[in-house]
């Protein structure tokens, strides 16, 4: 994930007493995400360092909704357990903000410049969260049934989401 990509929101959760491949989980979320049949969406695999440039990398499902935001989401066997999370990004806006990136208050005016958060696109990104949320939950919630795991709590379903106008 490069250094300026902005989180729009996340999620994650830790299924107890259960364990699969990420391979496994990635499969049965493309095919929730392919049922709900969101506009312009395309999957794919890639794979982020953990930490520095030379650490060892953790493969994630990437979701791209239009040029605009992308899932990305990880699924990882963690002790007896396994970790679910997602991450709505907003991708780098090119050369032109990557130009003032070390002004950040400079770096923020340009990016305001060229793509304003318009009602229209925050409830696009929203639009796209819900979709591809329910997809996770959904795979999930089959998890928990047909292996007798307590399922998510309400609390434990909701995103974590950025402020988007802030005073």
């Amino acid at each position: 994930m490069s250094s300026t990509t902005e989180v729009i929101s996340h999620w994650n959760t830790l299924i107890e007493s259960f364990q699969t491949s990420p391979q496994q989980f990635y499969t049965a979320v493309t095919q929730a995400i392919e049922k709900r049949q969101i506009p312009n969406a395309r999957m794919d695999r890639i794979q982020w360092n953990e930490s520095h440039l030379l650490s060892a990398k953790r493969e994630y499902l990437r979701v791209h909704c239009n040029k605009d935001f992308y899932f990305a989401v990880c699924g990882a066997p963690f002790g007896t357990g396994f970790f679910v999370s997602w991450w709505l990004l907003e991708p780098p806006d090119g050369c032109l903000v990557s130009l003032f990136s070390g002004l950040p208050v400079l770096s923020a005016i340009v990016r305001w410049l060229i793509k304003p958060w318009t009602y229209y696109r925050i409830d696009t990104a929203m639009m796209f969260q819900t979709a591809a949320h329910s997809a996770v939950l959904e795979v999930i919630d089959s998890i928990t049934t047909s292996h007798g795991i307590r399922g998510l709590t309400e609390t434990e379903r909701k995103p974590v989401m950025r402020e988007f106008f802030q005073k």
